[in-house]
């Protein structure tokens, strides 16, 4: 099983296009995460996206940029991510563009209970796809399809909505 974020020691990592998303944020900022679910035992509720939690940025691990020393530093550190333990049975070239997103312990925390924040919608040739819904719109300052797009960045602005609808301070 694939547990990335892992909410134990609050790390994400990505070695894919993604990366270069990550690569931009900073201390402090919100890392929203978010996934596909069905709510349980209710057959009438169809599945969408939800926030399932957040990281407030500690620190932006590019292991491009490390040394071999520095590299095993963060791979003790990082020990839970998914991708470390990949590297551990695969081979330390599965480390290559990966980069890490550490979060604040007090700042970063799984949420108990999901926030919806996708509809039903179509993309231009009517594939149903998730969008943002309308009650989230507000809120994240954008809409259009979240699912499985690249990541969004909600506008300084909006950051503070964000905040209030996660209870974050």
């Amino acid at each position: 099983m694939h547990f990335d974020p892992e909410f134990k020691t609050y790390t994400y990592g990505d070695p894919t296009s993604k990366r270069s998303s990550l690569l931009r944020l900073q201390k402090n900022d919100l890392l929203v995460f978010y996934a596909g679910l069905k709510p349980y035992n209710q057959k009438k509720e169809e599945a969408a996206l939800y926030i399932i939690g957040y990281f407030t940025v500690k620190e932006v691990i590019d292991f491009n940029l490390l040394s071999t020393e520095e590299r095993e530093k963060y791979c003790k550190r990082c020990k839970n991510n998914a991708h470390i333990k990949r590297m551990e049975i695969l081979g330390e070239e599965h480390l290559d563009d990966l980069v890490i997103i550490m979060g604040q312990k007090n700042g970063s925390k799984l949420l108990d209970k999901a926030i919806k924040i996708s509809e039903k919608g179509s993309d231009s040739i009517g594939r149903n796809l998730h969008v943002v819904s309308k009650k989230m719109r507000p809120i994240f300052g954008f809409e259009g399809s979240i699912q499985r797009s690249r990541p969004r960045e909600v506008k300084e602005e909006y950051v503070d909505k964000l905040k209030n609808l996660l209870f974050v301070e």
